[in-house]
């Protein structure tokens, strides 16, 4: 059955093999900016004082520049968080270092310690000019510019717990098993990580002929012929796969699908274990 999803998966696909996906894009961003105008201009004008990123710096994060959802977003979102680290962090291992590993301009990040108030909270991204912003912005937190492979300028076990939403997703097998031997690197003993990735629902209903049996047998799908790193860079997981070999360093403690916040993403919770050689085949 040829959906609306489908249609909209081919449309890109061709765009990916012509080299035109970048183009399209950006004149799907300059409509959006069209047709949010109105709404963002009511925003800025009830939150006055209210930082917000370059508009290009927040679609190329979250495909929307739409103000209402970045604020709002972000302080729906770090309650649910609140509510996890709640319960692997009490009594004797209390928490108080947390990294974001891939924070974009800061949806999320910002709101942090107006919550996590006794941690040190830093986040990184790899576009600097995000970073920069973020820098310059947004109070209470330390943000650094990673490159688009580890290392971090972190020592061992520094944090608690690290999270990074919609990151695995966007870049290649290489580089995502090397950043999860790079988080394990960083979480303390008995600390926690938390990542999102698409639904394996979701990937049933767009893939294209020889995608499904490359998942099947693979365990992992790259849409690429576009910037690693950026958004429509595309990377699809299996379950099978992240439990086997991405996060295998790591001991899983909860995989639940299609529920974060805002993004119908699954979250995956996982606690530091022992130690694991950064070489991996």
């Amino acid at each position: 059955m040829i959906t609306k999803k489908l249609i909209r998966v081919r449309i890109q696909h061709l765009l990916r093999s012509a080299r035109l996906l970048s183009l399209a894009d950006r004149a799907r961003y300059y409509i959006k900016v069209c047709i949010l105008r109105k709404r963002n201009n009511k925003f800025i004008a009830e939150n006055p004082g209210y930082a917000l990123p370059p508009s290009y710096l927040a679609f190329d994060a979250y495909s929307s520049s739409h103000w209402e959802f970045y604020k709002v977003s972000g302080e729906q979102t770090v309650p649910f968080l609140k509510k996890i680290t709640d319960k692997y962090f009490s009594g004797d291992h209390k928490l108080s270092s947390i990294f974001e590993w891939g924070c974009g301009p800061a949806r999320i990040t910002r709101q942090m310690p107006l919550v996590f108030k006794d941690a040190d909270i830093h986040a990184s991204d790899y576009n600097v000019r995000t970073i920069e912003w973020c820098q310059r912005h947004i109070p209470g937190v330390e943000f650094i510019k990673n490159e688009l492979g580890p290392p971090l300028p972190f020592p061992d076990e520094k944090f608690d717990f690290i999270y990074a939403i919609s990151v695995f997703t966007h870049l290649s097998e290489s580089n995502c098993l090397a950043w999860a031997c790079e988080l394990h690197r960083l979480i303390k003993p008995g600390g926690i990580l938390l990542i999102t990735t698409d639904s394996d629902s979701v990937y049933q209903k767009e893939f294209l002929p020889g995608e499904k049996k490359t998942y099947d047998t693979k365990g992992i799908v790259v849409k690429g012929q576009y910037e690693e790193g950026k958004k429509m860079y595309l990377t699809r997981h299996s379950p099978a796969y992240i439990r086997g070999k991405l996060l295998q360093p790591f001991e899983i403690l909860e995989h639940v699908p299609e529920v974060f916040p805002f993004m119908k993403q699954d979250y995956w919770i996982a606690r530091k274990r022992g130690d694991w050689s950064h070489e991996r085949k």
